[in-house]
């Protein structure tokens, strides 16, 4: 399968970059997937992840806070990632669930 990501629920985050993905571990491992992140999309937001920025989808399950400003998220390893303006109220309305 092309878009298999092994053990997706102990990634903490994907981040594009042009035509490729890098995806971060809690470990701190990374991985350079060359697809696009849309190819990743729609299989993590299904099991609870968040596109927060065209650049970021984080993980749930390692993410602390939002920042008092909304502008930015924080992750429980102290990594500050922007949020959109356009995508504010989703990851807000996205966060409240989780509680």
């Amino acid at each position: 399968m092309k878009n298999y990501i092994e053990n997706p629920q102990e990634a903490t985050y994907f981040q594009a970059a042009q035509s490729y993905c890098i995806i971060y571990w809690a470990d701190g491992r990374k991985l350079v997937k060359p697809r696009p992140m849309k190819n990743y999309a729609a299989n993590l937001e299904a099991n609870g992840w968040c596109r927060i920025h065209r650049t970021y989808m984080v993980n749930p399950d390692y993410v602390k806070n939002i920042a008092p400003d909304r502008e930015s998220l924080y992750m429980l390893n102290g990594l500050e990632l922007p949020i959109a303006r356009r995508k504010i109220q989703q990851v807000v309305k996205w966060r409240n669930s989780l509680r």
